[in-house]
């Protein structure tokens, strides 16, 4: 039997989605087979409620490290926790989400155990032999111009991180899954400390959890304002390619793509966007896609469900009005 191990990261005391959807993906990939998923779950304070969680999303066997110092994410040691999880543990494959987390962690964990990492992966898939389970991890490459599909068969345990969002949560019901408590003492301290913490507030909401997205492209740079109304009419998000965000009409947080975020809402509004692949990576698994452009030979289009060839400039306009006028009746 192998294994497989996913590290459960934890912000503000909660645990992030994105592990969650690494345990849902891998269990769905694996589901007629023997390996066993394990959940690694470093944290300051064990809750009955994060465990059950991580069992019913398909983890199979979920190691709980409990220590003081996992309060707050601390890069020295949270990669010692898990260096020594993983040397007490012969797992095949160790999966992280690419986060601000997972990025700083995968790096400096794989250079301590000595294997290799597939950073930013947007594809999973396993390779089973009689002899080892093999991961190809998937990535976009050379500026997104193409995949890569990377493996490291000579080395243990596979790294690799791969972008939130690109997977969803599936609950397993009557899943159970064995507890395991890691009781190997953290015998160095933080080199940090913390003499106060500020949040960040701002008035968006995350794109990843966004059911509606309303998004423009350079082909609207002008006409975020109406975007921006459309989607308070709406109850949407606004969000943005990387040429408005890199022309500073948006902030970095709102932008799509290879180098933004993943996002899979239930309806993503494309307008005035060519569909570049870097943009397309991040947004072509949403339920429903309407693409609005000029171009008729736009790449956007190939992933539409709903294709409207006009002018996004005079479209957005009437849509604002239609919008105003069905609120109005009801």
């Amino acid at each position: 039997m192998k294994s497989i191990a996913i590290f459960i990261e934890r912000r503000n005391q909660k645990i992030c989605s994105v592990g969650l959807e690494l345990l849902s993906e891998t269990k769905r990939l694996l589901k007629d087979s023997d390996n066993q998923i394990v959940a690694l779950y470093l944290t300051d304070k064990k809750t009955d409620e994060d465990i059950n969680r991580l069992e019913t999303c398909g983890a199979d066997k979920i190691i709980t490290y409990v220590d003081p110092q996992f309060q707050t994410y601390d890069t020295l040691i949270y990669t010692k926790g898990l260096e020594n999880i993983i040397k007490t543990n012969d797992f095949d494959v160790l999966l992280l989400g690419s986060t601000l987390i997972g990025r700083d962690l995968g790096p400096r964990l794989s250079a301590r155990v000595h294997t290799g990492l597939t950073a930013d992966a947007t594809l999973l898939e396993f390779e089973q032999t009689e002899e080892r389970l093999n991961l190809l991890a998937t990535r976009p490459a050379l500026g997104g111009n193409l995949f890569a599909t990377i493996i490291c068969p000579d080395h243990k345990p596979q790294m690799a991180t791969i972008r939130p969002g690109v997977f969803s949560i599936e609950v397993f019901d009557n899943h159970k899954a064995e507890k395991v408590i890691f009781e190997e003492k953290i015998l160095i301290k933080s080199k940090v400390e913390i003499l106060s913490k500020k949040v960040n507030e701002t008035a968006y909401v995350d794109l990843t959890k966004a059911k509606l997205i309303i998004a423009g492209g350079r082909g609207v740079a002008t006409m975020f304002p109406t975007l921006k109304e459309i989607a308070l009419l709406t109850g949407g998000e606004v969000a943005a390619s990387r040429a408005v965000v890199d022309q500073n009409i948006e902030p970095k947080d709102r932008q799509v793509g290879q180098t933004g975020v993943t996002v899979r809402p239930s309806v993503y509004v494309a307008s005035g966007i060519s569909g570049a692949i870097q943009h397309m990576s991040g947004m072509d698994k949403s339920e429903m896609i309407i693409a609005i452009n000029t171009d008729p030979n736009a790449l956007i289009f190939n992933v539409a469900d709903i294709s409207i060839i006009a002018d996004a400039n005079k479209v957005l306009p009437l849509l604002k009005e239609e919008i105003q006028l069905i609120k109005h009746q009801l």
